[in-house]
């Protein structure tokens, strides 16, 4: 009941889609660049659905970007939401098409404001409902190759299409044993239920943790509910030793993973 009352209202995209292939100006103001010194590869933040702010912490996502340039990875962060709504208009998709869709074009502009990125190797990282378009990506035969994605890591992941994992290119897996916006349970059988002949998916479960466990901004648990005081609620905390654990795999996974060799 939790998770589908929040994917009524945190999976709900009131967004206009494309017109045409060009990316407008209003659209790219959502596309933010950080790039690296002598970056070895870049990496796409597809980020969950508050966007690029975590309730009142408008700085999570830049800071971990800030981290990733020092190792070497220019990071790409997408709004998609506004990105979205900044398009035009188009035929009616659903919530992980678009997200996918957005970052095709965050992509394409990548290439062509930084064309350096186009001998470069890349990756995805998406977060709860960001990764609904990321297991778009991931699923697809040709998508990842023709992005010039390596490998993709999941926080948490929302799959709300309810999607098979049917992953093309290596995927890491991290999410909250207390999670109650995306259970646990879910993502192992996402895992499990894999075709046996795809690329590897490495699957970590934090004891304890619970959705947002990333956050530095969240170590005080934070409450949601749909309706004051009653109702289901969705549970928000961040925990230390987790996330420096999976910042540690989201690195090592990469530099294990996207390659200009490959």
């Amino acid at each position: 009941m939790v998770r589908i009352l929040f994917a009524a209202v945190a999976l709900c995209l009131a967004l206009a889609p494309p017109a045409g292939c060009a990316v407008r100006a209003e659209m790219s103001d959502s596309f933010h660049w950080r790039p690296a010194s002598n970056a070895m590869g870049w990496v796409v933040f597809l980020p969950g659905s508050g966007g690029l702010r975590v309730l009142d912490d408008d700085h999570h996502y830049f800071d971990l970007a800030s981290r990733l340039n020092r190792s070497g990875w220019s990071v790409l962060l997408v709004d998609y939401k506004p990105a979205y709504q900044a398009a035009g208009t188009a035929p009616k998709r659903s919530t992980g098409e678009k997200i996918a869709w957005v970052t095709e074009q965050a992509v394409g502009w990548m290439r062509h404001e930084h064309p350096e990125t186009a001998a470069l190797p890349g990756a995805l990282v998406a977060w709860s409902l960001g990764a609904e378009g990321a297991l778009r990506i991931v699923n697809d035969p040709s998508l990842p190759k023709t992005l010039g994605m390596q490998a993709a890591v999941l926080y948490y992941p929302s799959n709300q299409e309810k999607l098979r994992l049917n992953n093309q290119l290596p995927v890491l897996l991290l999410t909250g044993e207390l999670d109650d916006v995306v259970r646990a349970i879910d993502v192992q059988t996402l895992v499990r239920d894999r075709p046996e002949n795809a690329p590897s998916a490495e699957l970590q479960v934090y004891p304890g943790a619970r959705h947002g466990f990333d956050v530095a901004s969240l170590r005080k648990r934070k409450t949601l509910r749909i309706l004051p005081l009653v109702g289901p609620k969705a549970t928000l905390q961040y925990d230390e030793a987790a996330a420096k654990d999976a910042e540690g795999r989201l690195v090592g996974f990469l530099a294990s993973n996207v390659s200009r060799t490959r």
